[in-house]
């Protein structure tokens, strides 16, 4: 990236956050749907189940199942998280957790969770299909250089699209283990340029456009295998494909990657924030349960110390509270950051930059 005069090799790190700065709304119906946030993931959900009534029967049933179950208090809607995870763990204790109708079902089930994966399919991919052709991502992807690492926790293809429509190439950007036999194009390939073919797009949580074998009684497969289809569009659907489930990391506390696919994922990324040589945070509010992120982050700090190597340019965009947790993270291999309080505010001085070459 080139900032004050300089190209340096950066590393960012983008959370849903992003996306939300990215793509302000989308218009269903006359509803503005915005790109979810953790804590706002159910309001959205339920805008958008106003807006189309295919998916309200489905919502209803998902959100009566979470009041059911785990009484709220008056204080719904629950983060995102929290109610993933909820589910997650009742589908073991049917005998506590199951509606007083309806056939008793077994251990190590519950439709719930398919309601909710399939309505958070739903959600980002309209998002992804409507978001305006010159999105914040679009400026961001033209402002990229050679070796470039975007790392990012969110599942939707916003993002995707951007590098995509630039000439950037996915067999090799996104670093799956396998060859180039499981991309699906579903789209005219783009004419490759030079500063894009090495940039690296590292989804640790994975992406709604991978695929594995399987069904949704069979969730656990996302953790254990590689994909094996990975479907590229410049407009995305919400249909699912006969067969294979999306893979993506589901949002809950005590996530595990035990494949040597997310191992590898997780390890290239941490490779990249060592070796970069600036870093960019966007919209990433480093919850506390994500453990994985911020162990990780912490041992490439004491990496890059152990090397006597610091960032020489850093920049968070985010709330001064969020700000203020990235710097405690980062203490000893920043300076003063550079901050912005949205991504407006950054994608307009980076393209400001820009011209300035």
């Amino acid at each position: 990236m080139y900032w004050q005069g300089k190209s340096r090799k950066t590393v960012f790190i983008l959370g849903a956050g992003a996306t939300r700065g990215a793509v302000r709304h989308v218009s269903v119906n006359l509803k503005r749907i915005k790109p979810p946030l953790n804590r706002d993931f159910f309001n959205i959900l339920e805008t958008l189940a106003r807006a189309e009534v295919r998916i309200a029967s489905r919502f209803n049933k998902l959100r009566a199942a979470l009041e059911r179950d785990f009484p709220t208090r008056g204080q719904w809607p629950m983060p995102m998280e929290t109610a993933f995870s909820l589910l997650y763990i009742s589908k073991d204790f049917p005998e506590i957790f199951s509606g007083s109708a309806g056939r008793h079902r077994g251990a190590g089930s519950r439709t719930e969770i398919e309601d909710f994966l399939r309505l958070t399919f739903v959600l980002l991919n309209t998002v992804a299909a409507l978001a305006h052709k010159d999105n914040l991502y679009v400026k961001l992807v033209s402002a990229l250089e050679a070796e470039d690492v975007i790392i990012t926790l969110n599942y939707d293809t916003v993002l995707d699209a951007a590098l995509l429509s630039k000439g950037w190439n996915p067999t090799t950007g996104y670093c799956l283990i396998g060859g180039p036999q499981k991309y699906k194009w579903k789209m005219a390939k783009p004419v490759l340029v030079p500063h894009l073919i090495d940039v690296k797009l590292l989804k640790l949580h994975g992406s709604l456009n991978w695929h594995v074998k399987g069904n949704y009684k069979d969730i656990y497969k996302v953790f254990e295998a590689k994909p094996s289809r990975v479907v590229l569009t410049d407009s995305p659907g919400v249909n699912e494909t006969s067969g294979y489930i999306r893979q993506i990391i589901p949002p809950i506390y005590g996530k595990f990657f035990q494949h040597s696919h997310w191992q590898h994922l997780w390890h290239t990324a941490y490779d990249s924030v060592v070796n970069a040589e600036a870093i960019v945070i966007v919209g990433c509010s480093l919850v506390d349960t994500d453990f994985h992120l911020t162990g990780i982050l912490s041992r490439a700090m004491k990496e890059k110390k152990h090397k006597n190597k610091t960032f020489s340019l850093s920049i968070l965009v985010d709330r001064l509270k969020i700000r203020k947790k990235w710097r405690r993270l980062l203490k000893g291999r920043i300076g003063t950051p550079k901050t912005f309080k949205g991504f407006d505010g950054f994608s307009a001085e980076l393209m400001r930059q820009n011209k300035q070459r």
